[in-house]
């Protein structure tokens, strides 16, 4: 099932008097997050935002980039780990 938003025409007022061109849009934002939760480092917010939104997009996408560098060494790391581990000898059955 989707969901159908109601869009303001742009510049519209937000019902605070604000213009709504420059806030963040939350459902954007929660899915990103969400998708991040479960491991998919490949999600970015746009990067065309000014203002505020553009802050956060920006940060979130710093965020992310960085959590998967970490991902990247941590699994790398895990390989070298695990591949210098020693194997148990072989023990003789009498």
């Amino acid at each position: 099932m989707q969901i159908q938003e109601r869009k303001r025409p742009r510049g519209a007022a937000n019902g605070n008097g604000a213009a709504d061109n420059s806030q963040v849009d939350l459902r954007k934002l929660l899915r990103a997050l969400q998708a991040v939760r479960d491991g998919d480092f490949s999600v970015r917010m746009a990067g065309d935002q000014v203002g505020l939104a553009g802050k956060v997009a920006d940060t979130f996408n710093e965020i992310v980039d960085s959590n998967q560098k970490l991902a990247l060494e941590l699994e790398h790391a895990g390989q070298i780990v695990g591949s210098a581990r020693p194997q148990p000898a072989s023990m003789p059955i009498w």
